[in-house]
């Protein structure tokens, strides 16, 4: 297994790190870690899909 940084999500004025945790060769990720950029605490963890705006939105609320 292994994770990699794939995109940063500004939302409502806060960054968030989406890593990517790939299997083997795999090109699609088999889930999604998002990480506080401020603080480096991790957020939510094995997400099946990417996240979006809005469904960090709802999951930080």
């Amino acid at each position: 297994m292994t994770s990699r940084t794939i995109a940063i999500l500004a939302v409502d004025g806060e960054n968030y790190e989406v890593s990517g945790h790939f299997e083997g060769q795999k090109r699609k990720a088999s889930w999604y870690t998002v990480t506080r950029s401020s603080d480096r605490s991790v957020s939510v963890d094995k997400l099946d899909q990417f996240p979006t705006h809005d469904s960090l939105r709802t999951l930080m609320n």
